[in-house]
């Protein structure tokens, strides 16, 4: 089980990205989420010279290519003698989402991945599940990093589940590092929905459609992973959306309590399958409803 007693405040964090804005929103997150030190570059020759200084317990990277590419950096904490920890924990923390961009990051070392906008909780968990639960590190000839392998999902593991509904199922049947990635790029899609819908106007032909786009998206993502109540709390969102069209009928309110809903359920562990369903069938019931409404004041 997760320690209760888990204090962040003798921990430190590292940010990289050449994105100053970007670099002080995750700063302001992860000091408010209580961490001792946290320090940012704004490029991988910066922030290896604050590794050096610092040696924080956590690095966060946007991915940056050039003579600055963030996958080098990994790869030179990772197999470097001269890293102060190679096992360091590092997180792609990134807007780019695409499962090969993930597996490429994952092959050269990172922990975990994660798609931005992201919230100041969802980060505070990674840093403490990097922590509680770090994977064993693995040095061989073709990869130096975290482990990307396990055995049997454990029923108190707190980090990515293989499948969104699964139970206590063994997973060694199956090769688990893309089912993995699916499931962090669902979580990763239901939070990007969330921000996506802070946008939406009433009549906003071209938001409808992205939204409408959006939400497909991530019904083929939970399909794919066999989360039925993750994909059905999507399909009354994008059945609202689809009727309600571009028009005033849409309510922006609705789409936002709705992609909230939904980024909750990405959240919920497997072991919480009650309560994600109950959450998925009252979104059904909300968008009946709404829907009703709408055909009564035509």
């Amino acid at each position: 089980m997760a320690n209760p007693e888990f204090d962040p405040t003798g921990m430190t964090a590292l940010v990289v990205d050449e994105n100053g804005f970007q670099r002080a929103i995750t700063i302001d997150q992860l000091r408010s989420s209580g961490l001792r030190g946290v320090w940012g570059a704004a490029n991988s020759a910066d922030a290896w010279d604050m590794l050096l200084d610092h040696d924080p317990d956590v690095v966060l990277l946007e991915w940056m290519t050039g003579v600055h590419d963030t996958l080098d950096f990994v790869r030179r904490i990772r197999q470097s003698d001269g890293a102060p920890n190679r096992a360091v924990s590092m997180f792609m923390l990134t807007s780019r989402g695409a499962l090969g961009e993930v597996e490429t990051a994952r092959q050269a070392g990172v922990d975990g991945y994660l798609r931005k906008p992201v919230s100041a909780l969802e980060l505070g968990k990674r840093v403490r599940r990097s922590v509680e639960k770090p994977q064993p590190f693995v040095t061989t000839a073709s990869y130096v990093g975290p482990c990307r392998r396990r055995a049997r999902l454990d029923p108190n593991f707190a980090g990515p589940w293989r499948r969104l509904n699964d139970q206590e199922q063994a997973v060694a049947d199956e090769p688990t590092e893309e089912a993995d990635l699916k499931a962090e790029l669902v979580r990763a899609s239901a939070a990007s929905l969330l921000a996506q819908v802070q946008l939406i106007r009433p009549g906003d032909a071209k938001g409808a459609r992205a939204l409408f786009g959006a939400v497909q998206a991530l019904i083929r993502l939970c399909d794919d992973i066999d989360d039925a109540a993750l994909a059905l709390g999507a399909r009354e969102m994008g059945r609202y959306i689809e009727a309600q069209g571009a028009t005033d009928r849409l309510d922006p309110e609705v789409v936002r309590l709705h992609a909230a809903a939904i980024n909750q359920l990405a959240q919920l562990p497997a072991s919480f399958a009650r309560e994600r369903q109950r959450v998925a069938e009252s979104l059904k019931r909300m968008v009946e409803k709404k829907l009703r409404q709408a055909a009564g004041s035509a």
